[in-house]
């Protein structure tokens, strides 16, 4: 994907715990309005749990570090946030399950994208029908029986020594394909 003569290129934003609980509550019309006033272009979320679609300039750790800073001013805390390119969406998406439910597979993309990962730990907390994939910048975690029962996915974000989120390949899948839809309107390059 090469940036338009204007540098924007189409970034997915994934925050991690917002509106979950109660907690780190961000309404994501509020939010799409702090980003267009931060200067990101054309700004659309997707779900309530922290996605958007927003056109930027610069790296993926300016761009975080922006949106963090908005986000405390407006709303109160700082969460963790992934800025990714399409390349990087459909790199989780290509997996090795085949005829899963996309819904069943998760990728947990991670920061640094070589932290460390505590695989003998994981590997005792597998479930016999679940698979993992453990590839640069995330992990694929296969849990044909459900995230909600799965102790592998409930450890996650504590086997890896950096910072963690996690989305379903469904909703990984919609974001890719927001992004793609844009790129015919000129909000993407």
């Amino acid at each position: 994907m090469s940036a338009r003569p204007d540098g924007l290129r189409d970034r997915a934003v994934l925050l991690r715990g917002v509106n979950v609980g109660g907690r780190n509550r961000l309404p994501m019309a509020e939010w799409r309005r702090v980003l267009a006033g931060q200067g990101f272009q054309a700004p659309q979320t997707l779900i309530q749990s922290g996605n958007a679609v927003l056109g930027a300039s610069g790296g993926a750790d300016d761009i975080a570090r922006t949106i963090a800073d908005g986000i405390a001013e407006i709303f109160g805390f700082r969460p963790q946030m992934f800025v990714l390119t399409e390349a990087e969406l459909s790199a989780a998406l290509d997996h090795p399950f085949d005829a899963a439910d996309p819904a069943r597979i998760h990728a947990t993309f991670l920061s640094p994208a070589d932290a460390d990962f505590a695989a003998d730990r994981a590997e005792t907390l597998r479930a016999p029908r679940e698979s993992l994939l453990l590839r640069p910048g995330h992990l694929l975690l296969h849990a044909p029986d459900g995230i909600g029962t799965s102790k592998l996915a409930e450890a996650l974000p504590r086997l890896f020594s950096g910072q963690v989120t996690t989305r379903n390949l469904r909703t990984l899948a919609a974001l890719r394909d927001l992004m793609r839809s844009r790129q015919g309107d000129g909000a993407s390059p």
